[in-house]
């Protein structure tokens, strides 16, 4: 059956037309029922996903590594503004965070930077970012780079400077599984422990050792072959390695009854799609029902009649959305059988232009490079970009990767992907057979189908945090150890600047604090307004993914060739911390809203410009006429203005004084206890604040807000209670400012000051107009060289895009 003369329709039209030649069968009914879980599905999923450009991916300890963040809609590529945080972690090998940070996020980017400590040991790292949304899903979905650092303080393992290599092999049977008597497309990839593809030759024996095929590798390990399997036979690999090493890996098992499907490009705007079955089960027909989709968008949906163990469909490419299609094929109990994944060259795309003013400059010397962004037409597309700038030798080159080729490709599979530019700089008969090797080998990902056809309303265990960092907490029971609902907690940070949330338990005792605008070190300090605390046990979690993908660090190992570039990279990290520390230091002033949760309170009073009394008592009773402290035996009671109805005294108010305590805050802390704010010390406040009124904060009931604030913002000396819980607790990660010299000036031009800058510049804000124009300038410092020139970025829209060039720095 041909449909390509549809491809100009929609969709829901295509289905619509194409439903007059089964709607009286089942069929149509089973197919349409697919369709609309996926489109079920969609509605009830929005999936993020993030690219990271770095400067650079290597680096020795001692110098920073910046980048920045974009997130994106996964179904479009369209920047998304959802969350307000991600989460960036360096990982060892073991999955052990050896960095963490949390990164702010506005309209959906937002850039930070680590400074890599000394304790870090020399290896490959992974560099993923995620949201919390995102935790809902699978961690293959979070973003994953390969980052490789030297601690130039300590001696190598030989193991890394004496290379050990290992080999790997893989085979994919296309679609899925072998069946015995099918004859099956068999994709392979051969790698070595690097991560890096091989060239090798090898061929494929039965049992009795006889040769049925032979094969050798494309571009970067890759391949494929064709094989009909035979029942009672098993097959294996012998592959030759060109270092003579011998890899034998046996084949998947075929089946006996199953499906096997091809994919074919025809090489003119068709795509074949084949099916073949084999010892069908009575309980399944004829009928197979193929989807084709993009993200969980349906191009096509179909029924199909097997006619002698065949199908056979041809689709114009046309009617496929740009970037992996999935091909899934379903039996007539609408199980998947068989699923495939195609590639279609996206056309979507942001070009950035660029013009140095030279392409030669000396020593200190000011660059300027025009930028200019448009779409494929030439149509003028203002671009959020990033722009690197660093220093190339054999440790240092331009990476292989862009946010054009990781949101189209690299972000669709699963596995690291050599070289993923290498797909899209030239559309030729060799890039599309590599292509093609990509899909299937690393293209088979047994989506959840299950979830998807349940029809089930999603129960989200995370939120997205479209307002800030939320911080989740637990509270149980010592004597039961069982979760506590319906308690009210509130989470502070001590400091001059008032931050206090509360929340009430829910039935597992969970409580979420959306911490708005909560930057830096900090500590934190959970607690309840209870008399005998004790009762319960009080806990913070992480709110790092404690979850891994499967994937695997490659193998570390430098060249003792490489010596000489590590000891230059080495002084020129140790010189730039010596001279410039405390440019490398300096940190983004912070643009955030101060004023307490309150906002401007009723009154201040800033006790210095009183008597100073040696008694907190004396204070309140002297000059702060809103707050009345009364004592009943050895406790103290603290009686504050309810000023509305004070004010109302001549249409005789009831309540001018609230009879209960008030909300009593220590830089922002909550004292619950009064005869503890009573006892004091009043030489240490510098301020108080007082809100002489009914105050609702969340969940937060106040009958009047009595706020004091030390000189310090530390607490000076008060003691909480033994049953709060007080930790350290990163917020999200201030802004590192990046240090670049100003050379225009005769004075600094001739300053003595070495500048050994391995990045000469960096800019996670780099922006094209409305006419799509714009510029960075820099200057070069005292290291000769060859620099590499890198800008991505990404527009409103969603065309992605990265250009790069070369310039020269000599004395």
């Amino acid at each position: 059956m041909r449909v390509s003369f549809f491809y100009k329709l929609p969709v829901i039209i295509l289905i619509a037309v194409l439903g007059f030649s089964f709607a009286i069968s089942p069929a149509f009914g089973q197919v349409s029922e697919i369709q609309n879980s996926v489109v079920s599905y969609n509605q009830n999923h929005l999936k993020e996903k993030i690219y990271v450009h770095t400067d650079r991916s290597f680096y020795v300890c001692g110098e920073v590594l910046w980048f920045k963040a974009y997130l994106t809609n996964a179904s479009n590529n369209q920047p998304l503004g959802l969350s307000k945080v991600v989460y960036i972690e360096l990982l060892n090998n073991l999955h052990q965070p050896v960095l963490q940070g949390k990164i702010a996020m506005k309209d959906g980017s937002g850039n930070g930077s680590f400074l890599l400590p000394f304790s870090i040991i020399s290896g490959n790292y992974e560099l993923r970012a995620y949201t919390n949304w995102m935790k809902n899903y699978s961690p293959d979905n979070y973003f994953q780079k390969n980052i490789s650092i030297i601690n130039t303080t300590r001696n190598l393992d030989s193991t890394v400077v004496h290379e050990t290599v290992n080999y790997y092999a893989d085979f994919f049977p296309e679609g899925g599984n072998l069946v015995n008597g099918l004859k099956s497309e068999i994709g392979f990839k051969v790698n070595d422990n690097k991560n890096k593809g091989i060239d090798c030759e090898g061929g494929i024996i039965d049992q009795s050792n006889d040769t049925i095929v032979r094969f050798q590798t494309n571009h970067f390990g890759m391949g494929h072959f064709y094989l009909m399997p035979e029942t009672g036979k098993n097959y294996t690999a012998i592959i030759n390695c060109k270092d003579g090493s011998v890899i034998r890996k046996a084949l998947p098992k075929a089946f006996n009854y199953g499906y096997v499907m091809h994919v074919a490009d025809t090489g003119a705007n068709d795509l074949k799609i084949s099916v073949s079955s084999a010892g069908l089960r009575q309980d399944q027909s004829g009928e197979i029902y193929i989807i084709i989709q993009n993200n969980r968008k349906i191009n096509l949906a179909i029924a199909q009649t097997i006619d002698n163990g065949n199908a056979v469909l041809t689709i114009n490419k046309d009617s496929l959305k740009d970037g992996v299609a999935q091909i899934t094929v379903f039996d007539s109990n609408k199980q998947p059988q068989c699923e495939r994944l195609y590639f279609k060259r996206p056309k979507k795309e942001m070009l950035i232009t660029s013009d140095p003013d030279k392409k030669n400059y000396s020593f200190r010397s000011k660059v300027v490079i025009n930028l200019s962004t448009t779409d494929q037409s030439q149509k003028v597309l203002p671009g959020n970009l990033s722009a690197s700038v660093f220093r190339l030798d054999s440790l240092h080159q331009p990476g292989q990767q862009n946010i054009f080729s990781y949101l189209w490709l690299s972000s669709n599979l699963k596995g690291n992907i050599e070289d993923p530019d290498y797909y899209f700089k030239n559309e030729n008969a060799e890039t599309n057979e590599a292509l093609d090797n990509l899909m299937l080998t690393q293209g088979w990902r047994k989506f959840d189908w299950q979830e998807v056809l349940q029809n089930k309303i999603p129960a989200f265990k995370y939120v997205p945090e479209y307002s800030g960092h939320i911080i989740t907490g637990r509270v149980t029971s010592e004597a039961t150890k069982k979760p506590v609902s319906g308690l009210l907690v509130y989470l502070s940070v001590p400091g001059r600047r008032v931050q206090l949330n509360g929340c009430k338990s829910d039935s597992a005792g969970l409580v979420h604090f959306n911490m708005k605008d909560f930057f830096g070190a900090n500590q934190i300090v959970m607690q309840t307004n209870n008399g005998n605390d004790s009762m319960y046990h009080l806990e913070i979690f992480t709110p790092f993914s404690d979850e891994y993908s499967n994937n695997t660090l490659p193998s570390f190992y430098v060249s003792e060739n490489e010596s000489d570039n590590l000891r230059k990279e080495n002084l020129h990290m140790q010189v730039e911390n010596a001279y410039h520390e405390n440019d490398l230091q300096k940190l983004e002033p912070l643009l955030i809203d101060t004023l307490p949760f309150y906002q401007k309170p009723y009154k201040t009073y800033f006790l210095d410009a009183y008597t100073r009394f040696t008694t907190m008592e004396e204070v309140l009773r002297e000059y702060v006429t809103e707050i009345s402290p009364r004592r009943k035996g050895d406790n103290y009671r603290l009686m504050i203005l309810n000023a509305p109805a004070f004010e109302l005294h001549d249409k005789q108010p009831i309540n001018q004084i609230f009879e209960v305590n008030p909300l009593v805050l220590l830089d922002g802390v909550p004292v619950f206890n009064i005869n503890k704010i009573i006892a004091y010390d009043p030489l240490k406040v510098q301020k108080l604040e007082v809100v002489a009124s009914k105050y609702f904060w969340g969940p937060i009931t106040a009958y009047g807000i009595a706020s004091f604030t030390t000189y310090k913002g530390n607490l000076e000396g008060f003691k909480l209670d033994p049953n709060d819980l007080i930790i350290d607790y990163n917020g999200l990660q201030r802004q590192r400012v990046f240090y670049s010299p100003d050379y225009s000036s005769e004075k600094e031009f001739q300053s003595r000051l070495p500048d050994f800058r391995e990045v000469l510049y960096w800019s996670p804000n780099v922006s094209t107009n409305e006419n799509g124009i714009g510029n960075i300038s820099f200057f070069t410092g005292d290291i000769p060289g060859k620099y590499w020139v890198e800008l991505q970025g990404i527009s409103a829209n969603g065309d992605a895009g990265s250009t790069g060039f070369f310039l020269n720095v000599s004395k």
